[in-house]
C-alpha cells in the first residue's frame, strides 16, 4: 500500500532540482542547471510576491475575515476548502485506480487526503518563506532547469509527458528552484563536505568503488534448433568448424561474421562490445574470460548454437582510487547534507506557522 502514496511533489521537485545541480544527471551540463541567485534587473526577474501569491490565490482569506465553514486546514490565513480537497483526491484516485487493491479504496482515499493536506501546508509555508526572503527566479533559469529535466529522461519519455503525469507546472519548477536557493542560503558552506568526510565515506564504502572485470569480444554464431535432425546438427557443426578454420588461416573475422553469423551482431562484424560476468550464458562466459587476447578459441557450444570467439581486449577488475571518485563523493555528500537541511528547514517553518486543522470537515 505504501507504494501507492508518492512523495510530496515539492519534495520530488527539490530532489530533482538538487540532483540536477549537483551533477547526478546523465550530462555534466546538468550541474549548472540552476545556478545560485544572480544579481537581476527588474526586467529579468519575476516579482516573487506576485508569482507566488498567484499560486495560492484561490486559497487566500482576507485579513480579519471569518474562516469559511468548509475549511479543512488553514495555514497563516491561507485556506484549503473541503471541495478543493475532494477534487484533488478524486484526480489522484483516477490516476491510481488500476493500482488500488480490491476493498482498499477507503484506506487509499484517507491516505491521499492526509498527503494532500500535508502538501498544501508545506507549499504554503515555503511560498511564504521565499516571499519573505524576496527570492526570485528568471525565465532563463526555469528553461535551463526544464532542459536539464529533458536530458535526464529516457529516450521514449518527453518532458511534457513527465510533467503532465506528475501534475508539475511551470510554477512548480520555479518554486523548486527557489527552494533550492533557499536551502543554499540556509546551508552556506556548511553543506560542503570536508576531506575527512570524503575519505571516511570512501573507506566505509570501498566495496562500491570497484570496476568489474570485462572482456571485449566478437563472435560468429551458427544457430541450432531443438528440432534439428542428426543430419542438420552435423552440417551445422561442420559449418562452424569450417568458418573457424578460415579465420585461423587469415580470413577477415568481421567479414566472415557479416556473411555467415546468425547473431544480429553480424552487422558489426560480430562485435558484442565489452561484457561483464553474468551477462552471457556460462559456457560463453567461461570461454571469453579465459581466452588469450586476439587468439581464436575453439568452437564453444551453447543452447543458442555454436560460437567462434575472439577476445579483443581484457580489463581486470580493480578498486577505483579515491582521487578518481573524490568529486563524485563530494557531490553525493553535499546533496545528502542539503536534503537534511531541507527537512530541518521545513520542520522549523511548520512549527513557526499558525496551522489549524478542521477535522469535522475532512469527512466527505
Amino acid at each position: 500500500m505504501d507504494k501507492i502514496f508518492k512523495k510530496n511533489v515539492l519534495v520530488i521537485l527539490f530532489a530533482l532540482v538538487l540532483g540536477l545541480t549537483t551533477g547526478c544527471g546523465k550530462k555534466d551540463e546538468a550541474e549548472k542547471a540552476v545556478p545560485q541567485q544572480p544579481a537581476q534587473t527588474k526586467e529579468q526577474a519575476k516579482a516573487p510576491d506576485a508569482e507566488n501569491q498567484q499560486a495560492i490565490a484561490p486559497y487566500l482569506v482576507a485579513p480579519n475575515a471569518t474562516v469559511p465553514k468548509d475549511a479543512v486546514v488553514v495555514v497563516d490565513g491561507v485556506v484549503l476548502k473541503k471541495d478543493d480537497l475532494a477534487k484533488m483526491v478524486k484526480e489522484k484516485l483516477n490516476i491510481l485506480k488500476e493500482k488500488i487493491p480490491a476493498g482498499k479504496k477507503k484506506e487509499v482515499e484517507d491516505g491521499l487526503k492526509k498527503q494532500l493536506m500535508d502538501e498544501f501546508v508545506l507549499r504554503t509555508v515555503l511560498i511564504n518563506e521565499v516571499n519573505s526572503r524576496k527570492i526570485v527566479v528568471t525565465d532563463k533559469e526555469i528553461q535551463t532547469a526544464i532542459n536539464a529535466f529533458k536530458a535526464n529522461l529516457p529516450p521514449d519519455k518527453t518532458v511534457e509527458d513527465f510533467f503532465r503525469e506528475n501534475k508539475i507546472s511551470k510554477e512548480d519548477i520555479a518554486l523548486g528552484i527557489k527552494i533550492k536557493k533557499l536551502v543554499d542560503m540556509e546551508a552556506g558552506e556548511k553543506a560542503k563536505p570536508t576531506d575527512k568526510e570524503i575519505r571516511k565515506f570512501y573507506t566505509e564504502n570501498k566495496d562500491k568503488f570497484t570496476a568489474e572485470e570485462t572482456v571485449h569480444v566478437r563472435h560468429i554464431l551458427v544457430a541450432i534448433d531443438p528440432k534439428d535432425d542428426e543430419k542438420t546438427k552435423a552440417e551445422k557443426k561442420a559449418k562452424i568448424e569450417s568458418l573457424r578454420k578460415q579465420v585461423v588461416e587469415g580470413a577477415d573475422f568481421a567479414e566472415i561474421a557479416k556473411s555467415n553469423s546468425d547473431c544480429p551482431s553480424k552487422e558489426d562484424g560480430g562485435d558484442l562490445g565489452e561484457i561483464k560476468r553474468g551477462q552471457t550464458i556460462k559456457p560463453f562466459e567461461d570461454a571469453a574470460f579465459s581466452q588469450e587476447k586476439d587468439k581464436i578459441g575453439p568452437v564453444v557450444s551453447t543452447e543458442f548454437g555454436h560460437h567462434v570467439i575472439q577476445v579483443l581486449g581484457h580489463k581486470p577488475g580493480k578498486t577505483v582510487g579515491l582521487d578518481e571518485v573524490k568529486d563524485k563523493i563530494a557531490k553525493h555528500l553535499e546533496q545528502q547534507k542539503q536534503s537534511e537541511m531541507f527537512s530541518q528547514m521545513t520542520d522549523r517553518l511548520r512549527k513557526k506557522a499558525v496551522i489549524t486543522y478542521y477535522k469535522e470537515n475532512e469527512k466527505q
